[in-house]
């Protein structure tokens, strides 16, 4: 068995695990749009692995061009899924038309020359982009998607420079026309794949449990803010806060909590409000004569 097949079948079984635990993450959370797209592309990943090590068996162009298609298919969902984290419109057209545009490379560079150095340069790029940008989604996400060592921003980062040192690496075996040098890099563009998916998705997964876990930290604080007995007077309706100060009631729960006030009219006030006005009008319409 050749080593690139060994690569393959690895890669392969890597992913269906973090397919699987994608999955029951996404089916065990509330807040899981983000998590929807990651787990679409575990599985596109997936498949994509499965295609690559059944590249013998498969018709040539197939081979050529589909696995590789898909690669670039997961990381669009990937990068679609860093977008909807931060809270941003999902950039569905911007990922289709990078996909579409990848899709019409590969089948032109099969068609007119399939060993070109243009086809793997073009690889690099739209990878290396869709890292980037997928890095750009995470940054406007909260800090633990970006700002630990292991944060699954800076993941997408290292993945792109990689992409850009190989496609460098690769130029420089197309220049010498070393073969073994050339076969060590595909085998190190492989074995990366492998390193890429436990880094970010063992990074996604723990970044949404330390989310999680910080609204469900700041979620039981509010509650125990807003439990026990609270002094307030029964003349002005102001409360006293744990320094002695009366603060209005909207006040006092806004220092202490996520809560926001916007201010109305009750029916019972509107009615009395009401009943007020047309009382002052009516004096204004009927002064009291002079004596």
């Amino acid at each position: 068995m050749e080593i690139e097949t060994v690569i393959y079948l690895t890669n392969t079984i890597i992913c269906a695990i973090i397919a699987v635990l994608m999955t029951d993450a996404w089916a065990q959370s509330d807040s899981r749009e983000s998590l929807r797209y990651w787990m679409i592309a575990a599985w596109v990943m997936l498949v994509a692995d499965i295609l690559f090590a059944a590249r013998p068996f498969l018709p040539e162009m197939v081979g050529r061009v589909l696995p590789t298609l898909l690669v670039t298919l997961g990381h669009a969902a990937l990068f679609i899924g860093t977008r909807v984290q931060a809270e941003q419109p999902a950039p569905k057209k911007l990922a289709l038309t990078i996909v579409a545009f990848h899709a019409v490379a590969l089948v032109a560079f099969y068609l007119l020359d399939p060993g070109s150095i243009w086809r793997r340069l073009t690889n690099g790029f739209v990878w290396a982009s869709l890292s980037l940008l997928a890095y750009q989604g995470l940054r406007m996400s909260p800090s633990v998607y970006w700002r630990p060592l292991t944060a699954p921003a800076k993941v997408f980062l290292v993945h792109a420079v990689f992409h850009v040192f190989r496609v460098i690496l690769s130029l420089v075996a197309d220049h010498t026309a070393n073969e073994t040098f050339s076969k060590w890099v595909a085998i190190i563009g492989d074995l990366e794949v492998s390193f890429f998916m436990v880094a970010l998705f063992v990074g996604l997964l723990l970044a949404h449990l330390q989310q999680r876990n910080q609204q469900l930290s700041s979620a039981l604080a509010e509650v125990e803010t807003l439990s026990g007995l609270l002094p307030i007077c029964a003349w002005c309706k102001k409360v006293r806060d744990d320094d002695g100060y009366w603060r209005q009631v909207d006040d006092y729960f806004c220092r202490r909590s996520q809560i926001r006030f916007t201010h109305g009219m009750c029916s019972d006030c509107g009615d009395k409000f009401k009943e007020e006005a047309k009382a002052d009008a009516d004096d204004k319409s009927d002064p009291k004569q002079p004596e």
